[in-house]
């Protein structure tokens, strides 16, 4: 257990992209690993508080992974229609082994232009 925790570590950076024309969220948690079956990002989470006003963010999305695909990073896509300025969306990744990363996203009028995909 103690080797374990000498190479585990939590997501180094999360990106976020979000279009309301698509309904599209796109997110991509980098965490670089030795073993994608070992070590990796094991559990997603989507939070709505719409305008920011809620008391609680209501969970929308919660995605369990067994694996992660590809050693530096873990990707995921969702569908999220209906949003509208002010809305909120909280998403935590969580490492199997240690740590997790939080970023929130503001839904903005910028989200209504068409995201080119990289």
């Amino acid at each position: 257990m103690i080797a374990v925790g000498a190479f585990a570590h939590e997501p180094s950076e999360m990106d976020v992209k979000y279009s309301a024309i698509s309904g599209k969220l796109t997110i991509t948690v980098y965490h670089k690993v030795n073993s994608i079956t070992v070590h990796y990002i094991n559990l997603i989470e989507v939070f709505l508080n719409r305008q920011g006003k809620e008391l609680e963010d209501r969970l929308i999305i919660s995605q369990e992974f067994f694996s992660q695909p590809i050693r530096n990073e873990q990707r995921a896509q969702y569908l999220v229609n209906d949003l509208y300025p002010g809305d909120k969306l909280k998403i935590v990744a969580y490492c199997n082994l240690f740590g997790k990363i939080e970023k929130t996203l503001t839904v903005s009028e910028d989200n209504w232009q068409e995201i080119s995909e990289p």
